[in-house]
C-alpha cells in the first residue's frame, strides 16, 4: 500500500505541475487548453487525497497520515527536480 501511496503521489504532483502554464510551456512547448488545465488540477488533487488514503489504510490514521506528508514530501521534491532538469 505505501508503493501504492508513493504512486499516487507521484501522478499527483506531475498533474498538478502540467496544470500550470508556465509549465506546460516549458514542457509541452505549448499551453493547454483552460479546461484540460482544470481536469489536471482536479486529478492532481484526487490522486493526493488517494496517496493520503493509502498510506493512512496501511498504517493507521495517526501513523499515516505521517507517512503521507513524508511521502507527500518526496514526490514533490521528485517532480520538481524532474521539471527543472527537464525545462533546462
Amino acid at each position: 500500500m505505501i508503493g501504492l501511496s508513493i504512486l499516487f503521489g507521484l501522478a499527483g504532483f506531475a498533474a498538478l505541475c502540467l496544470a500550470m502554464s508556465r509549465h506546460q510551456r516549458d514542457l509541452l512547448g505549448r499551453t493547454l487548453s483552460p479546461a484540460v488545465s482544470r481536469t489536471a488540477r482536479v486529478i492532481g488533487w484526487v490522486a493526493l487525497v488517494a496517496s493520503a488514503a493509502c498510506a493512512m489504510r496501511a498504517e493507521g490514521a495517526a501513523l499515516g497520515a505521517v507517512y503521507a506528508f513524508g511521502i507527500d514530501t518526496m514526490c514533490a521534491a521528485i517532480v520538481a527536480l524532474g521539471v527543472t532538469y527537464r525545462s533546462r
